[in-house]
């Protein structure tokens, strides 16, 4: 199975009352992937994380993109 995140509502508001822009669900196997690429491309310097319409990735430093996981898509229609 390929890891699944789940892109939720971008109009919600947090507890505080300001607007959230982005929401995603991570299982633990895509933060395991993400805990890989800081141990092994970042040091101790920051990860950007981006959210994509299908997928979440993380960038490197050095502007390598590596997948973190896909987003979980509708399910098909049977015939």
């Amino acid at each position: 199975m390929l890891f699944g995140v789940a892109m939720i509502n971008l109009s919600a508001k947090a507890a505080d009352g300001r607007e959230v822009l982005a929401r995603a669900e991570f299982t633990i196997d895509m933060l395991r992937n993400l805990l890989v690429v800081f141990e092994a491309a970042s040091g101790d310097k920051p990860v950007l994380v981006e959210l994509c319409d299908r997928a979440v990735w993380a960038v490197t430093p050095d502007g390598h993109r590596l997948l973190i996981g896909q987003k979980t898509g509708p399910q098909p229609y049977d015939a």
